[in-house]
């Protein structure tokens, strides 16, 4: 009998799916490189307000965000400058967050620390590489890299192109679970 129950938690343990909400631990970040005269330096986004979940028996995961609560953190701008940034941002030019308020992501294929999934922007899905490592039991950390017209979105050029962005973003996270 204490084997059956051994074998019973070690098996609801290891399917266990883990919740995904805000909390200080989840940081999901979104990167966008500027080009031009302001090359080398990048816009730093924020998405606080997260949910989903992860398992690793079957290994999926499912992560929704919270575009309108999308925080901008450039340290080489000043506070109105942040503002004009994110307001940009979820602007209909971009991400358009009146019409499109959340980013979602569905894995379809886990292997190793290699992700597949089907990430939504502006209403537009495509398929997505990220590389999740797990880093204690219930925590990951990792990151993906995507083009921004991919997803319908215009890489920003100003000033006769002497300032911009370029096509890619990266998002870089670290979640914990819940059970």
């Amino acid at each position: 009998m204490r084997i059956i129950c051994l074998l019973f938690l070690a098996a609801s343990a290891w399917g266990a799916e883990w919740k995904l909400g805000p909390a200080t631990e989840n940081t999901v970040d979104l990167y966008v490189d500027k080009t031009g005269i302001l090359n080398g330096k990048r816009h730093w986004f924020r998405f606080p307000q997260l949910a989903g979940s992860f398992s690793e028996n079957p290994a999926k995961v499912e992560l929704k965000f919270d575009v309108k609560a999308l925080q901008c953190f450039d340290t080489w701008l000043n506070a109105k400058d942040q503002k004009t940034v994110l307001s940009w941002t979820l602007g209909k030019e971009t991400l358009d967050a009146e019409h499109h308020p959340t980013v979602t992501f569905v894995s379809t294929a886990v292997e190793g620390e290699r992700v597949t999934g089907n990430l939504t922007i502006r209403g537009v899905t495509k398929p997505v590489i990220v590389t999740a490592k797990k880093v204690a039991e219930g925590k990951f950390e990792g990151s993906a890299t995507f083009k921004m017209t991919d997803f319908g979105i215009k890489p920003v050029k100003a000033g006769l192109n002497t300032i911009g962005t370029k096509d890619e973003m990266t998002l870089q996270f670290k979640l914990t679970g819940t059970r």
